[in-house]
């Protein structure tokens, strides 16, 4: 399989238009992707400029840095290494959003009567093999119909309460669940059967096609391409690179003080993403979520001309960041139960094609965009220099992307996954792990060796308790030392960004006066590997 550009030449050379099949586009569509195919032929020449990080800075300002004591971004991780049965994904979802959010889960968010927009990923959903369709490709509805329900239980049915499911299906019919368009909600499903079609024992988005989620949440479904011009409000934002960004989101997207005191709104915004590559972006999580959101199915269909309009792909990332910018989401749960490796559909003409997908069994959550694409970028065994989005988002303050500044919960928990992902689907090729390198330029490496020789000791000197600590990197290093986290009965009591392998670190334990503690610490690397020290014990007099 070649790049994205060779692909998409190559089916103009065999007079195809491979998107277009069953998807109801305005009349000048063949001539919009006349002009696609020309662009492709002058990228040809040139190549795409901008796919890392290096390139991403070429004659725009320099990196920021994370500002000292800034707070660091949680990432919450839950997984299993098995594939989970239906009634197991709430625990994981729930586990996940509990390590960002505190034991109050969603409620810490969201209060009664607010209005809540979910965003969705449903591109795609009648493609993958018959019996597994939209597997790796579409949100997972288990995980979106339970989250649909949680915030249903909060916010009620009455008063000012809305809640919204929504997504682009790439046609102009305000019908989310139209049953003649195969990008449709009523389309969108787990799917149970051997067949090609809906079937009852699917769990579905839309499956009686009334316009309403199933599940019982009430929630109503929106396709985002309905909305005009007139029903959206513009932000205009000024990026490095593409300059001025006019951004029309649609007004229910506006913040209760934006909307000032008309009806459409939203409280709280969350992004339920998939885990799975991509082949402009190199890897496609909450960032890259808002782009259904834009004006215009022509538009969304060429990526607004940037990557392929012109070969440059960091106006395609400024033009994702400007949407960021106007409206970010407030939580982000990423649906990571698979992972697509040549995503973000089967990569396939053949809409009944094999997704190259893998079972990963894991949900991330986070309120930082920015922070849980760069955990996703490391998941799938990707080298962050070559998915420049996330470092793009950084640039512009959306978010941190520094592993080092990263609160990834679990510990050693994500380094231990990976490394079963790895045992678990060996190899380079179809089904294997990490994902498939060259996917939008996104370059795999070896991120499976995690510190060595982590060790702490304590000792008394006066009223301070010093804490002597060694961590190595090692042989082969693949990625340097990042942080040491000293732990207190399993809590972060000291961070430490500096003399990663070795010092001393004085801690007043005073409240913990005439009781037993534990300590131990965590040393990470720059993929986020862990390596936990042996737990000691020590009687604080």
């Amino acid at each position: 399989m070649g790049t994205p550009e060779e692909n998409v030449q190559d089916a103009c050379s065999r007079d195809e238009k491979p998107l277009l099949r069953g998807i109801p586009y305005a009349s000048d569509i063949y001539r919009r992707w006349e002009k696609i195919y020309n662009d492709i032929k002058q990228i040809a020449a040139g190549g795409v400029r901008g796919t890392t990080i290096e390139a991403l800075y070429e004659n725009t300002r320099g990196p920021r840095e994370v500002p000292p004591g800034h707070p660091l971004p949680v990432v919450g991780f839950s997984c299993m290494t098995r594939e989970p049965a239906d009634d197991e994904i709430p625990g994981l979802v729930d586990e996940a959003i509990r390590q960002v959010l505190g034991p109050r889960g969603l409620s810490a968010l969201i209060k009664k009567g607010d209005r809540v927009v979910i965003k969705v990923n449903i591109v795609g959903p009648s493609h993958g093999l018959p019996g597994e369709k939209g597997r790796g490709i579409v949100s997972d509805p288990r995980i979106v119909r339970y989250v649909a329900g949680k915030v249903r239980e909060i916010i009620g049915f009455g008063g000012t309460a809305d809640l919204k499911v929504v997504d682009a299906t790439f046609s102009p019919e305000k019908d989310p669940s139209d049953r003649n368009n195969p990008m449709s909600f009523h389309y969108a499903r787990l799917q149970r059967s051997g067949g090609t079609s809906v079937h009852e024992n699917d769990i579905c988005y839309d499956y009686d096609a009334d316009g309403v989620l199933d599940g019982g949440s009430g929630a109503t479904l929106v396709n985002l391409d309905s909305i005009p011009l007139s029903e959206r409000f513009l932000t205009v934002v000024d990026e490095p690179i593409r300059g001025r960004c006019e951004v029309w989101l649609p007004k229910f997207l506006r913040t209760r003080e934006q909307a000032q005191g008309d009806p459409d709104y939203c409280d709280v915004y969350i992004g339920i993403p998939v885990f799975k590559s991509h082949g402009f972006c190199g890897m496609t999580g909450a960032l890259k979520l808002h782009w259904g959101t834009m004006l215009g199915a022509l538009e969304k269909q060429e990526h607004a001309g940037y990557g392929f309009g012109t070969g440059d792909i960091r106006l395609f990332l400024d033009y994702l960041c400007a949407m960021n910018r106007a409206r970010g989401f407030d939580l982000v749960i990423m649906d990571a139960l698979t992972g697509n490796r040549a995503g973000p559909m089967n990569n396939s003409d053949n809409p009944d094609a094999r997704t190259d997908f893998i079972l990963v069994n894991a949900i991330l959550c986070s309120r930082d965009s920015v922070a849980i694409d760069t955990v996703e970028t490391l998941l799938g065994g990707f080298r962050p220099d070559s998915v420049p989005l996330p470092e793009a988002a950084f640039r512009d303050g959306i978010g941190i992307n520094r592993p080092a500044y990263i609160d990834l919960k679990g510990f050693d928990a994500f380094f231990r996954h990976k490394r079963w992902l790895r045992e678990t689907y060996p190899g380079c090729g179809p089904g294997s792990y990490p994902l498939q390198s060259g996917i939008g330029n996104a370059k795999t490496h070896e991120d499976l060796n995690a510190p060595e020789n982590v060790s702490v000791t304590c000792r008394k000197d006066g009223d301070v308790f010093m804490f002597d600590y060694t961590a190595s990197e090692p042989a082969p290093c693949n990625h340097a030392l990042a942080r040491i986290d000293l732990l207190v009965n399993g809590t972060v009591v000291k961070r430490l960004f500096e003399n990663l392998t070795g010092g001393s670190v004085p801690v007043d334990l005073g409240e913990f006066c005439n009781q037993v503690v534990r300590y131990r610490i965590a040393a990470w690397d720059m993929a986020l590997n862990c390596t936990l020290s042996e737990e000691k014990e020590l009687v604080v007099a």
